[in-house]
């Protein structure tokens, strides 16, 4: 049973190896597809930007002949590369945390992001700045946001397909939430922008606090400091689920179905063979006669070495008996007389080595003390 469980260790190790390595390859694989992806992606924007700087130069030497390329069917500023709609590559990529949290500081950072979808942000960057929108989607593992209206680009279809407006990713950092706030001076509400969101714990007694809020929204509460004024998320609703015909009832759901039996097992045994591998070197637990095969045969193999060892030589018997000796006596140890008698040859080999030197022990001892030097009396 020894060698079995030998093996059964020796193949969840090399299984467990195989896997690894597998796992290393695929993550290499991602890797290398998500540096191609974005390496095209960003060769797709360079040539745009050349583009745009050679329509500006045509523009500006050749005047009112100038092409018009606004035309819909040339494909000027149309994007075919899909990373540019999701930078993080479906979560294959992720900017450094540095970047990420400097993109998200004001907002209240990446754990406690104090956005949500429907919120009506103003674009502080690019083309449409100072325009008002809501927002559609938000990843926060890249740090960008998606607008119903704004920040859209067409995309090339793919297979033949007609392009079609997109909505591009935009920078957390290039976006601030507006919220309509009230002046307690003069008592006018305007929308204002916030530059600067900060979480804080939950009023559970704030009318904003639901329960379908608290499962399925924001467990914190987003407060603009300076202001001490608590901006409310926007109303969550709890996703309707969907029946079909198909799904299993509550009531059979919770109907028990199996008890548990100590007397009897709780399947038949030719279905255990069919539910797993009968013959798999993982295999732990066996069967009585085969455990029983495998210790005869174990003990098989004992009785053929001890059969060897009783044939042997006198000779070989006497070595035997004088190893079991020497094992039950263990290591040697030294009596008071033997270490004397060593003290004793090693100080006489160490005078004659003296003498051999030309060297006596008074010298040598006067040479390894240190020279005292004499200071003369003051007068």
């Amino acid at each position: 049973m020894q060698k079995l469980a030998k093996r059964v260790v020796q193949a969840q190790r090399q299984a467990g190896r195989r896997a690894e390595q597998a796992a290393k390859a695929d993550q290499t694989n991602y890797k290398l597809r998500n540096q191609q992806a974005i390496r095209a992606a960003v060769s797709e924007v360079r040539q745009n930007l050349l583009d745009a700087k050679r329509a500006r130069k045509e523009d500006w030497e050749l005047g009112p002949i100038a092409p018009k390329r606004d035309l819909g069917f040339n494909g000027y500023g149309v994007f075919e590369e899909g990373v540019r709609t999701d930078w993080s590559n479906y979560g294959l990529y992720q900017p450094r945390p540095e970047v990420l949290m400097k993109r998200c500081a004001w907002a209240g950072g990446v754990k406690q992001l104090n956005l949500a979808v429907s919120d009506r942000v103003v674009i502080m960057d690019g083309p449409d700045k100072g325009k008002i929108d809501r927002i559609r989607s938000i990843n926060v593992q890249s740090g960008h946001v998606t607008l119903e209206n704004y920040h859209r680009a067409i995309s090339a279809g793919m297979f033949g397909n007609d392009s079609r407006s997109q909505a591009m990713p935009l920078s957390i950092g290039s976006i601030r939430l507006v919220y309509p706030i009230s002046d307690p001076e003069t008592g006018a509400t305007r929308d204002v922008i916030i530059n600067e969101l900060k979480a804080i714990p939950p009023d559970m007694k704030s009318p904003n606090m639901t329960l379908d809020r608290w499962e399925h929204g924001k467990k914190w509460d987003r407060l603009v400091p300076g202001l001490n004024v608590v901006i409310p998320w926007p109303e969550v609703e709890a996703p309707e689920e969907q029946t079909f015909p198909n799904d299993s009832i509550r009531e059979k759901v919770e109907d028990r179905t199996f008890y548990y039996n100590l007397l009897s097992p709780p399947m038949p045994e030719n279905v255990i063979d069919e539910l797993r591998n009968k013959f798999s070197k993982f295999r732990t637990r066996h069967e009585e006669w085969y455990v029983q095969q495998k210790e005869s045969e174990a003990a098989a193999t004992q009785a053929r070495a001890d059969s060897a060892q009783s044939m042997q030589t006198p000779l070989q018997e006497f070595h035997a008996q004088q190893r079991e000796l020497r094992a039950h006596e263990g290591e040697p140890e030294l009596s008071d007389e033997m270490l004397e008698k060593l003290g004793a040859i090693i100080a006489k080999k160490k005078k004659d080595a003296l003498k051999d030197a030309g060297m006596s022990q008074v010298a040598a001892a006067d040479a390894t003390e240190p020279p005292t030097t004499t200071t003369p009396p003051t007068q």
